[in-house]
């Protein structure tokens, strides 16, 4: 079966500029955390906008807590959930809790055992760097996330945006799929937050755009002086 297609970003997220309300307004509206809407910052419609936003800004966790209250209420990323096992695979659990400590060959098996492929163009994020070259096959399994956000985190983790001197935000298309793929529980889990789709191993990618969105990234290390990096976009078609 295919998994299927899982849009979160109908409608579309909006990022808004806010000030802090009157007394006036904070009594009409009952709420003493209200902030009042000022301007439209972003308007996002797609994952190739969230990932430019994304990139554009370095964090917002409006965008973040946006997309896991659409996948809490979304049909199709229910079925996702249904489709998968009650309990995760032995290697699959140790490659999210522990990796690099883990066995890869074993993942892989396991995503093709009991995983499934996507639905024709359903997107997902990665983030780290593109090797060079416009088709790339994955030696290992890959994985992906349904926020932009938790991507970037990934790649900047224990200083790997730092020490490359560049961030690739991945924006993956389902293009022909025929990877299978295995979707982490978000509830009840420490790590659901990262709303996580891991790919088996053989995943094919084709790039098809790379736009250089921001030179001004702040990368940290520890024991080191931050740093600022570049952080580009790039369109990929996955199968």
């Amino acid at each position: 079966m295919s998994l299927p297609l899982v849009d979160t970003f109908s409608p579309p997220y909006e990022a808004w500029e806010t000030r802090d309300a009157t007394l006036e307004e904070i009594q009409a509206a009952g709420n003493f955390h209200l902030r009042v809407k000022v301007g439209l910052i972003a308007s996002i419609a797609n994952a190739y906008d969230a990932a430019t936003y994304m990139a554009k800004v370095g964090a917002d966790n409006g965008l973040e807590n946006y997309i896991d209250g659409v996948l809490d209420n979304n049909a199709a990323y229910k079925s996702w959930g249904q489709a998968m096992p009650s309990k995760t695979p032995s290697e699959l659990s140790k490659y999210q809790k522990s990796y690099p400590h883990c066995d890869f060959e074993q993942v892989s098996a396991e995503i093709e055992a009991v995983g499934h492929v996507l639905s024709e163009g359903q997107c997902l994020f990665h983030a780290g760097l593109w090797p060079g070259g416009n088709r790339v096959v994955a030696d290992r399994p890959l994985s992906t996330s349904f926020c932009p956000q938790v991507a970037l985190r990934n790649a900047d983790h224990r200083g790997k945006g730092y020490d490359a001197g560049r961030i690739d935000l991945l924006v993956l298309r389902a293009t022909t799929p025929s990877t299978k793929v295995f979707a982490y529980k978000r509830k009840g889990t420490n790590l659901g937050h990262e709303k996580e789709a891991v790919f088996a191993a053989g995943a094919e990618m084709s790039l098809r755009s790379t736009a250089l969105i921001n030179t001004d990234y702040p990368a940290g290390k520890y024991g080191f002086p931050d740093k600022r990096i570049s952080v580009c976009v790039l369109a990929v078609d996955i199968s």
